[in-house]
């Protein structure tokens, strides 16, 4: 017969009268023997501190730190820099911790424990974004003097590593820093080296000279243009001078003839320098204009000439004739100044136009100049810029080490120190005691229940409808048995 589990309470509840001395016997051997195994189970402490991350205390906006990591990262760098192999042996070496497992299963075993044992928990704030207010550092142990004092050194090594790494990183980045600036400065002095050479090289074709060379270009233009009338001044003097020999030594007139009055040497020398003006010049020219007028006046003030001054002027050049010998010397000196000056000027208008066709040369090379000049004048500004960028963060990481080494930026502060443990962490007595009672109670039911499903007899009426085929017609009341009949009696009755 396969007997069904209890379906309602009431079946439960004669379940649970039938089969109580199984539970009452499990609360009673299982309980005991659960304490005793926790009694002597071996016991663990634990030890904990309490740490703070003190922020700086002296204003960000006077002094940045050079440390700006977040401080869940630098957490766990410093973590993994304590739980190193060669810190947490130190620790076993010197408190004489794992010993067994040491010796069984080498150091990697006692590393294993040591990091199970040791536990490091974030504490949050309740700001946004939940910042990070502090952390704290527990370590199981054998004894609490064990536990209070690994856990001490734990604290320690987290507090003087924060301190070492935030001075090697304030040192690191000062280093950096300067040497960039130095690298920096040097590419700025041949930067500045390169624009001097450009300058020289380029002397007068700079951008910043364009306006004194078209000034000068100007200048000399107008020099050009004096020399170039002094130039034609003396070439009209030089054919007056030269006219006034001609009529003087080689256009003498005869001695039958009536010597030329000035007038009419004034009109013979206008007449010359009017063929010459023709030969480079136009009708339009304003001295061939001027000649012609000359002329024109000379012939009517000739005309109108009396008698009286060609006798006079007969009379004068029969009796100065030696003073016509001296102005023809005169003429012929005179003559020779002029072709000198005129050699000079000549000379000079060359070097005037000379110069000009080198400062037009030097501001028609103006563009390709300034395009090259500009170039190093913006890479010379760029490395500028950065070389006082860089000159500002060497100042500010030079403040930010100062800061560092005399303990005014982030740091832990212990605000609990390492508890001495009064009482077991592991094995929690009341838990056991309560998990011996449940795991009794549990047995005696488990034991029970396996008793009812094993047990083929009916015990009621409504088990013998269920699993009899035959129809119940009776049922008759319990029978009590008494003890004082002989067992066979019993037997027979049972």
């Amino acid at each position: 017969m396969t007997r069904k589990p209890p379906s309602n309470l009431h079946e439960f509840a004669e379940f649970l009268i039938r089969r109580r001395n199984w539970i009452i016997w499990s609360l009673v051997i299982v309980p005991p023997l659960v304490a005793v195994v926790g009694r002597h189970w071996p016991k663990t402490f634990r030890s904990e501190t309490t740490i703070l991350i003190d922020p700086q205390r002296v204003p960000e906006q006077y002094v940045k730190a050079t440390v700006t990591g977040s401080i869940n990262d630098r957490l766990q760098t410093l973590s993994d820099e304590v739980m190193s192999r060669t810190r947490l042996l130190t620790i076993a070496n010197e408190d004489h911790l794992y010993q067994k497992e040491r010796e069984k299963h080498g150091d990697e075993a006692a590393l294993a424990a040591i990091r199970k044992d040791i536990k490091v928990t974030l504490i949050k704030g309740e700001g946004n974004g939940n910042p990070i207010e502090g952390f704290k550092i527990a370590y199981l142990a054998s004894s609490p003097e064990l536990a209070q004092k690994v856990t001490q050194q734990i604290t320690d090594l987290f507090i003087e590593e924060n301190v070492k790494q935030r001075d090697q990183d304030a040192e690191g980045t000062e280093l950096f820093i300067k040497n960039q600036l130095a690298q920096a400065g040097q590419q700025l002095a041949l930067q500045d080296q390169k624009i001097r050479d450009f300058k020289a090289a380029h002397l007068g074709e700079l951008p910043e000279q364009e306006n004194a060379n078209l000034a000068m270009i100007g200048e000399y233009q107008s020099l050009a243009q004096q020399n170039s009338d002094a130039i034609d001044r003396a070439n009209q003097q030089k054919v007056y001078l030269q006219s006034m020999l001609n009529v003087s030594n080689g256009n003498k007139p005869l001695p039958s003839a009536a010597p030329l009055t000035p007038l009419q040497k004034q009109l013979q020398a206008a007449e010359n320098q009017l063929e010459i003006d023709r030969q480079k010049y136009t009708d339009a020219y304003p001295d061939v204009i001027r000649l012609r007028d000359q002329i024109a006046t000379l012939e009517r003030e000739i005309k109108n000439q009396p008698p009286q001054a060609a006798r006079a002027a007969l009379a004068a050049s029969s009796t100065n004739g030696n003073a016509a010998l001296d102005m023809e010397k005169q003429l012929e000196s005179q003559l020779r100044a002029t072709e000198q000056e005129i050699s000079a000027r000549e000379v000079r208008q060359r070097q005037i136009e000379s110069k000009i066709s080198a400062l037009q040369s030097k501001v028609q090379s103006l563009p390709a100049v300034q395009q090259e000049y500009e170039s190093l004048s913006r890479n010379y500004k760029e490395m500028q810029d950065n070389y006082n960028s860089l000159l500002q963060k060497e100042q500010a990481s030079a403040m930010a080490a100062q800061l560092e080494l005399h303990n005014e930026s982030e740091r832990f502060q212990v605000l609990d120190p390492a508890s001495f443990p009064t009482q077991p962490y592991s094995p929690n007595l009341r838990l056991v005691y309560t998990g011996g009672l449940l795991g009794g109670l549990l047995v005696g039911l488990g034991l029970a229940f396996l008793k009812e499903m094993r047990d083929p007899s009916i015990h009621n009426s409504d088990e013998a409808e269920m699993y009899l085929s035959a129809p119940l017609i009776a049922t008759l009341p319990a029978i009590q048995i008494d003890k004082a009949l002989p067992a066979q009696g019993r037997k027979f009755l049972t």
